[in-house]
């Protein structure tokens, strides 16, 4: 375990402790594309134990509901009874459930273009004051901002891309010429080049090659 990693251990220990959770996952989200629904993989995690599965059964079952939230809310979303739902209440209190081993919260964080993903806590028992939902949304930004840091590889954060940007970027990226891309999106073959050039320079890459396998790494594009 790198010493960036072994950093953020303590952050998310403490952040488990204050609402006595039994163990936390920091996902990050790859986003949605023209030929990919998008995708949420396991940054972090805490020690195995019991719980063993439930990070992966989250994402299985209940991943494209969480990805889609990510992207029109910043909530929290409660897990609850199987299934997850945005927590628009600013208290919450979940009652003991040993047979529902998911309950538990988690927070979304969106970052633009250097990433977006959640911080996960599993409990048998919720009670947060708005107090607590507030510092501990807050202190998520920070983890996942480190977190995503370390994934790949301290990649620093571009401007963002606009939508057309990233469109052209993706089918460039599927093979796709200039040409065909003006004609799918009904654009001037100077506009694409203008698009893939602006796309380029904010991603700080050398040419279009690097610049789609930058993000596809900070998942813009998939």
């Amino acid at each position: 375990m790198s010493g960036s990693t072994a950093d953020l251990y303590p952050r998310l220990v403490a952040m488990q402790r204050a609402m006595a959770a039994t163990t936390f996952a920091v996902l990050s989200a790859r986003a949605a594309t023209l030929i990919s629904p998008g995708q949420l993989s396991v940054v972090m995690e805490g020690p195995p134990g019991t719980e063993g599965s439930l990070v992966s059964d989250l994402i299985a079952s209940e991943g494209p509901k969480l990805l889609s939230h990510l992207r029109v809310s910043p909530h929290p979303v409660i897990l609850a009874g199987g299934e997850a739902r945005p927590l628009f209440a600013t208290r919450y209190t979940s009652a003991s459930d040993p047979a529902d081993s998911r309950t538990g919260i988690a927070f979304p964080v969106q970052l633009g273009a250097m990433g977006n993903g959640y911080t996960v806590f599993f409990a048998e028992r919720l009670e947060l004051s708005a107090d607590i939902l507030i510092d501990l949304h807050r202190k998520s930004f920070s983890i996942m901002r480190e977190a995503l840091k370390l994934e790949f590889g301290s990649i620093a954060a571009p401007e963002s891309l606009n939508a057309r940007e990233i469109e052209c970027l993706q089918l460039v990226g599927n093979g796709m010429k200039s040409e065909a891309i003006g004609d799918a999106l009904n654009l001037s073959v100077h506009t694409v080049n203008a698009y893939l050039g602006s796309a380029t320079t904010k991603l700080d890459a050398v040419n279009r090659i690097q610049a789609i396998a930058k993000a596809i790494r900070i998942g813009l594009i998939g």
